[in-house]
């Protein structure tokens, strides 16, 4: 990933007068980026973004948000793998045609959504450039996370972690989210918190957002989980704070889409898909959190 730089290039200039109008006779021009050069380090951890996908047709709405994703994974020079379920060959065209970089292939693993997470997490586990690189799962519709990735990896490259589940800013979560996901996920997280402390563990994270990165060294722990919904992104969380490994937060702007709000607000269905989902996913996460720890090797 790239570090964009606001600077003037008006030789000698200082941050402070970058935006300012040269004295008279002086010959200004505006602000540019500039690209920071990777350092060795950086490019060792370098990511890999990985999904998966199923869409019934190119009309899906879901679609158009995936290809809107690959367009920004491929605009931020992100290297990316999606594993597809879809039956239309069509489909995966139009996403080597958002980003022909991007490894797209048809879903071989047997199973739901765990299946196809571990079949794109082995892929980009073979793409990185070596055991310190960042493996970024994330949901093709939550595209606006793309652009957060650079600095929620750089938070946790700066503290050493080894999972990283990144967090969404409260006023964004509580304004652009339709109201009853806010108050349900806010009292899961809450819920799964506690029962990380009351396990032995300072884990204040937002367990029900979604994205999360590991480090390459780490795939095992998700690969080796047999989950086939939410538990296959989220239960390895759990296994990871049980193995000793350094895991925690780091805060993203974040804004849901309108749209979501717009037709999720208020409607029965969504209200009651949330309810399985906590349903489903945090006894799991909490039985996960109170198995023995693993003997040190």
């Amino acid at each position: 990933y790239t570090l964009g730089i606001l600077r003037s290039q008006t030789s000698g200039a200082s941050p402070a007068s970058a935006s300012q109008p040269p004295a008279s006779g002086q010959h200004w021009q505006p602000p540019c980026v500039i690209v920071k050069k990777y350092t060795r380090r950086s490019m060792a951890e370098a990511p890999v973004i990985f999904t998966c996908t199923f869409y019934t047709s190119e009309a899906d709405v879901r679609l158009a948000c995936c290809l809107k994703f690959l367009g920004q994974c491929r605009a931020h020079e992100l290297d990316v793998v999606v594993v597809d379920a879809s039956p239309s060959e069509a489909i995966r065209a139009k996403m080597k045609e958002a980003h022909p970089a991007a490894e797209v292939v048809k879903q071989t693993a047997q199973g739901r959504k765990g299946a196809a997470l571990r079949e794109a997490l082995g892929l980009a586990a073979a793409r990185a450039a070596g055991d310190a690189a960042w493996l970024c799962w994330q949901e093709p519709e939550k595209d606006a996370m793309v652009p957060l990735w650079a600095a929620c990896l750089g938070a946790a490259s700066g503290r050493a972690l080894d999972v990283v589940v990144p967090r969404r800013r409260a006023d964004l979560f509580r304004d652009t989210y339709p109201v009853e996901q806010y108050h349900s996920e806010s009292f899961a997280n809450a819920l799964l918190t506690a029962a990380a402390g009351d396990a032995g563990f300072d884990a204040d994270l937002d367990w029900h957002f979604g994205p999360f990165a590991l480090r390459r060294a780490h795939a095992g722990l998700w690969r080796a989980h047999a989950g086939e919904l939410w538990d296959a992104q989220v239960v390895p969380v759990a296994d990871a704070l049980r193995a000793g490994l350094r895991v925690g937060g780091a805060e993203v702007p974040f804004a849901a889409p309108a749209a979501m709000k717009a037709e999720e607000e208020g409607s029965l269905a969504f209200i009651r898909k949330r309810l399985d989902q906590i349903n489903f996913l945090d006894p799991k996460v909490m039985a996960a959190l109170k198995k023995k720890r693993p003997a040190p090797a």
